[in-house]
């Protein structure tokens, strides 16, 4: 076979379906790759792709010596062939920081980046994934990650209440396996919720939570340079690393999709201001057209400037190591694999856990803190009963592919989109530039609080922001009641995935609040706006399944469509929750210390009691700036 056929293969590879894989989009892929490099395989913790270290095999000697880990086995899915791991080298060397941090995600980046501004604090940032890709930095390219390397690739549990479209795969989940975390892959939306949502929390049992004590923590992350925006000196700051504003590029069918919710009598707003309700063109956590990621923002410009920082990337930790003092539980560091290589890390101050509202529970679950008959089960020695990985939930979205256009549908021939590489490489502009930018916040009729939204609705291209004929309309659930959960695969604990179980529209109000908006935003067809556009509704692509039995638009139909178009809007919270120690669900207290257990403190998104209203890349960061201050506040 030729060297080009070869290439050929592995570019279809690269389509993986998403997008048609003939001539024409292998040459666009191959030059956009060829402009931003590939992304990586998957990270080789075992060390097996490279056995041996520069200058020879690994021997036993000073520094290291074998230890076999074959008593463990790696099972992907539970589905896959069970493998025996490979012996393990042990590093003999202990390490010792200050603060070992496990994650660098949103949370993470931001929590080492403020810890090493004191000089004399040591401090670790370990990633299980790799370095950013420049590839990720590009925003119309964001769905081409999902699934990939660096994603987790985990899946939720199948059931047939949702996510149906995926039959028996479970609904699909998002995670950054990448330094910058899922801030890297997202669609860069910079939301920060409702006030309400904040003193919610506050009013639930944590002190120093409400809106007005988190609001200056939201600023000083926030460099808005979005002119109409950053004017409101109260709810925004021009002064922080992350660069928050509008994409440069935007087409046709965003003015038409604005104008057509002004007609229906919705306010422009600004959604991160005083009043959530109404629609906007979105602010996102980008430059001019890149992204910019947790990583960018708050690693990047100090990684070579301070010395007593340390990045581990492809590490996967695995296992929190605690000492038991007479009942008294202490952290005291970490394990983790890298290369083939085990190594112990000791913090002398804390262990801080920022891996994801998947991955810290599952941590500190196969490290024996959770509920314990489940680890007892599973033979893990338990040092606290906690009630870690309950209250999981997320946002869940009902995309319905209906808007057809005709007019000012974006598809272009071969040649336009590679002006568009050759324009975004040169000026940062273009399609290549921008992902969805429509986002209008709605209040139902059940809603919890007057006056803030239950239902997000956005607009994206079908299957690419960037060349499409079509657009998918998503109404998205903000406030859900049903509470899922997450638990260790029994078959293996460590090295298997976790098991996901959602359990969304459990709570018949969420399906309620759910057809309540689709049927607002389907109003959007009756307006002069939609019809002077040439907007369609086109309701073939949602009919190939038994819905299309129903009587059309009953409440039977609607329900039918919720069952096959929904899925998870990829904001997981709760798995860790933050509450008083009354709270039998609470699994940290208001400081994010784990009750129980000295020097663990958690920061990321699965200590969110109560999502919030929108996208949690912002509250996040948000949470991450105040733990710095707590952590900060503790040891000077």
């Amino acid at each position: 076979m030729s060297a080009a056929a070869n290439i050929t293969d592995e570019l279809c590879k690269i389509c993986d379906g998403r997008i048609e894989c003939a001539p024409t989009a292998i040459l666009l892929i191959s030059l956009v790759h060829t402009l931003y490099g590939y992304i990586g395989p998957e990270p080789d913790y075992f060390g097996r792709s490279n056995p041996a270290p520069p200058g020879g095999l690994k021997k036993k000697g000073d520094d290291v010596k074998y230890r076999a880990f074959s008593k463990y086995k790696y099972q992907d899915d539970g589905q896959k062939k069970i493998e025996e791991l490979p012996d393990v080298v042990m590093n003999e060397k202990e390490l010792e920081y200050d603060f070992v941090i496990v994650g660098g995600g949103t949370a993470g980046c931001v929590v080492a980046s403020r810890l090493s501004e004191n000089r004399k604090w040591r401090v670790l940032l370990v990633e299980a994934g790799p370095e950013e890709p420049k590839m990720a930095l590009i925003p119309g390219l964001t769905s081409e990650f999902k699934g990939s390397t660096v994603d987790w690739q985990y899946s939720m549990r199948p059931k047939k209440g949702f996510c149906q479209n995926r039959h028996s795969l479970g609904c699909e989940v998002v995670q950054g396996r990448v330094l910058g975390g899922t801030s890297a892959i997202n669609d860069m939306a910079y939301m920060r919720g409702s006030p309400a949502d904040y003193d919610e929390w506050m009013l639930s049992g944590n002190d120093g939570w409400s809106f007005s004590q988190l609001l200056p923590y939201f600023k000083y992350s926030e460099g808005n340079y979005d002119k109409d925006i950053a004017k409101n000196r109260f709810f925004h700051s021009t002064q922080g690393p992350l660069d928050v504003g509008r994409y440069p590029y935007v087409d046709d069918n965003v003015d038409v999709l604005l104008s057509a919710f002004n007609e229906l009598g919705y306010n422009y707003t600004d959604i991160n201001g005083r009043n959530q309700l109404g629609f906007m063109r979105i602010q996102t956590m980008s430059y001019f057209g890149e992204r910019v990621s947790a990583y960018t923002a708050f690693i990047d410009p100090i990684r070579k400037l301070r010395s007593n920082i340390d990045i581990e990337t492809e590490a996967l930790v695995t296992k929190v190591l605690f000492k038991d003092n007479r009942g008294s539980v202490r952290a005291t560091g970490v394990e983790y694999i890298k290369n083939g290589t085990m190594t112990k890390v000791k913090a002398k101050k804390e262990v801080i856990l920022c891996a994801g509202a998947m991955n810290t529970p599952k941590l500190l679950m196969q490290s024996g803190v959770g509920p314990k008959d489940y680890l007892e089960y599973l033979n893990i020695k338990v040092y606290n009963d906690l009630p870690v990985g309950g209250n999981f939930h997320d946002h869940l979205s009902v995309c319905l592919p209906v808007i057809k256009l005709s007019r000012t549908a974006t598809t272009s021939k071969f040649s336009e989109k590679l002006k568009d590489i050759s324009s975004y490489y040169a000026k940062g502009t273009g399609p290549l530039s921008a992902n969805f930018q429509v986002v209008a916040f709605l209040e139902t009729s059940l809603s919890d609080i007057l006056g803030t939204p239950d239902i997000e609705v956005r607009f994206r291209g079908h299957d690419s922001n960037m060349y499409y004929d079509r657009i998918d309309m998503c109404v998205s659930l903000l406030t859900p009641k049903s509470r899922g959960q997450i638990v260790l695969n029994a078959t293996n604990p460590t090295f298997g995935k976790p098991l996901i179980y959602p359990n969304f529209l459990k709570e018949p109000s969420d399906e309620k609040k759910l057809l309540e908006g689709i049927h607002e935003v389907v109003k959007l067809f009756d307006t002069e706006v939609f019809k002077t556009a040439a907007f369609e509704f086109d309701p073939l692509p949602i009919l190939n399944n038994e819905c299309k039995n129903y009587e059309k638009v009953s409440e039977d139909f609607w329900a039918c469509i919720i069952k096959h178009f929904s899925s998870p809007l990829h904001n997981y919270v709760g798995t860790c929750k933050m509450g008083s120690s009354k709270d039998p669900e609470s699994v940290v207290d208001n400081n994010l210390k784990v009750y129980g257990v000295a020097n663990l403190r958690i920061v990321d998104a699965s200590v969110i009691p109560k999502v919030t209203r929108g996208s949690v890349a912002a509250p996040i960061i948000m949470i991450a700036e105040k733990a710095s201050d707590l952590i900060k506040t503790t040891w000077y």
